[in-house]
């Protein structure tokens, strides 16, 4: 674990499954670093779990895979003018999901000015 905090490659590291246990807040840090741990392989101790209200009644499977979520977003870095910055934090703008409408848009005009 100390290799994944510290940003470290685990590429070239094996985990025999059968001989360990992960306990499940490490299970979240393998599973960032792209380690899939079997169920089998997780560890539990009810006393670390606590109780929240918006984690209570019926889980329901999900269609999608997060890992695979994950590797679609490409992470960019911009510079923005001061005044431009200031308006974005004044007016609480998400600017990735605005990068994101915008790119979604901006390609549906330019397949559809493609088609002309």
């Amino acid at each position: 674990m100390k290799k994944i905090d510290s940003g470290e490659s685990i590429r070239d590291y094996s985990i025999d499954w059968d001989r360990i246990k992960i306990e499940s807040l490490d299970v979240m840090k393998l599973a960032k670093a792209g380690v899939i741990v079997p169920e089998e392989a997780i560890y539990y101790d009810d006393d670390d779990i606590e109780s929240d209200e918006d984690f209570e009644g019926d889980w329901v499977k999900i269609d999608y895979d997060p890992i695979e979520e994950l590797k679609m977003k490409t992470e960019v870095e911009i510079v923005l003018n001061r005044d431009i910055k200031q308006w974005i934090d004044s007016k609480n703008i998400k600017l990735d999901k605005l990068i994101e409408n915008l790119l979604n848009n901006f390609h549906k005009t330019q397949k559809i000015v493609s088609k002309e």
